[in-house]
């Protein structure tokens, strides 16, 4: 069932303290993808208090790609989420790159697929610049504790038309938080790119996505 209508204030506190426990990662993604899916699109992208459930899915999918034992939304105003592995915490900043003038609350809910031609590909495509140029400028503005991790969420998917011509860029748009977060994640097109550690420039990668549509 989808729910269609304002979500209680108390139903939001219980799934944010439940997403606060330290839990396994298959479990947790499974959970978050479970509430996720039972909103309509109109209520997710136009209530407001909703932010921590794109925190969890990014959290999710972070603490899947880098194997991590365990996952948990941070209880702190920031940074945003925690993974544990092997009794090593780590903590990250999560925020999502979109085009500016994306009203998805407007979007129709469904699995039916809509017309999706290439030149809208590049169109998304040559928003990211501009679109990370937002969320960074945002970011580095705060304060947050030593060797928090920024995690960009890029969601505008190419099917990896442009990957070679994308990471450049995206190396490039993020390198502003390189000295300000101890790493620098950026997620498109199905993988956690991490392109700067400690202020220095790296290019390691992992796989986050499984069958799922991006």
């Amino acid at each position: 069932m989808v729910v269609r209508n304002r979500i209680a204030k108390a139903t939001l506190n219980d799934w944010q303290s439940e997403l606060s426990n330290w839990t396994d990662v298959e479990s947790f993604r499974h959970r978050v993808d479970e509430i996720n899916n039972s909103i309509s699109r109109s209520i997710f992208f136009r209530q407001a208090g909703l932010a921590f459930l794109r925190d969890a899915w990014i959290a999710s999918r972070v603490a899947a790609a880098l194997s991590s034992d365990l996952v948990r939304l941070a209880p702190a105003e920031r940074p945003d989420f925690e993974v544990q592995t092997s009794g090593s915490i780590k903590q990250f900043e999560a925020t999502e790159a979109d085009q500016d003038d994306r009203r998805r609350g407007d979007e129709e809910d469904g699995p039916e697929l809509q017309p999706d031609p290439v030149e809208k590909w590049r169109e998304r495509f040559e928003a990211i610049p501009s679109a990370l140029d937002r969320v960074v400028t945002k970011k580095i503005a705060k304060d947050y504790p030593s060797g928090v991790g920024l995690v960009i969420y890029v969601n505008l998917s190419c099917y990896r038309a442009y990957l070679d011509e994308g990471l450049p860029i995206l190396r490039k748009g993020t390198a502003p938080a390189k000295d300000k977060f101890g790493a620098v994640f950026v997620m498109w097109e199905g993988t956690l790119y991490k392109f700067w550690d400690q202020g220095v420039a790296v290019s390691d990668q992992w796989q986050y996505a499984r069958d799922e549509i991006y």
